[in-house]
């Protein structure tokens, strides 16, 4: 069992949770994953009391920790979705920076649900698909290798389409 704080910052709950930061921000930023609103804002960062945030942290911890779920369609679509973006950022010249890594965040959010899905033929090719991810695309001598990572699986995204296709409600198996 984690030692109980008295007080959490986002490096805390990151910790607590086994994620990186930028994705606890993201999360709180976007008001997703039910985290509750802070309890304090501090110059370095929002903070919650512990009696507030636990209870959150111990509902995020079963739900990763309950047997692996199937992707369902939507989620696969829409890491798809994420991807196509990444890769029409990595194709504009000049490429945008700030965009790009705006993009890179929000496609870097699926990463946790990806790794924790069933391990199906569509978990398999969306945890493809988002697999350039993991490498880092801060790094300007890196960037051609990523562009290059991110183009090679997004040129596979096909299967990935018609795999969630079949899934989705109302699909016409004859179409």
């Amino acid at each position: 069992m984690t030692q109980r704080k008295a007080f959490y910052g986002i490096a805390e709950i990151a910790e607590a949770l086994g994620l990186n930061r930028q994705l606890v921000t993201a999360w709180r930023r976007r008001r997703s994953h039910g985290i509750p609103e802070p309890d304090g804002e501090l110059s370095s960062g929002p903070i919650w009391r512990g009696t507030t945030i636990e209870p959150w942290i111990d509902a995020v911890r079963e739900q990763r920790d309950a047997p692996a779920q199937p992707i369902s369609s939507e989620f696969a679509l829409k890491a798809g979705r994420r991807m196509l973006r990444v890769a029409a950022l990595l194709l504009e010249e000049p490429i945008r920076l700030k965009l790009l890594s705006q993009a890179l965040a929000e496609a870097r959010e699926l990463l946790p649900v990806a790794d924790d899905a069933a391990d199906d033929q569509l978990g398999r090719a969306v945890r493809q698909l988002l697999s350039p991810l993991r490498a880092s695309a801060d790094d300007p001598s890196n960037l051609r290798r990523f562009r290059r990572k991110v183009l090679a699986e997004v040129a596979q995204l096909e299967p990935l389409v018609e795999l969630a296709a079949e899934s989705l409600p109302g699909a016409d198996s004859g179409s």
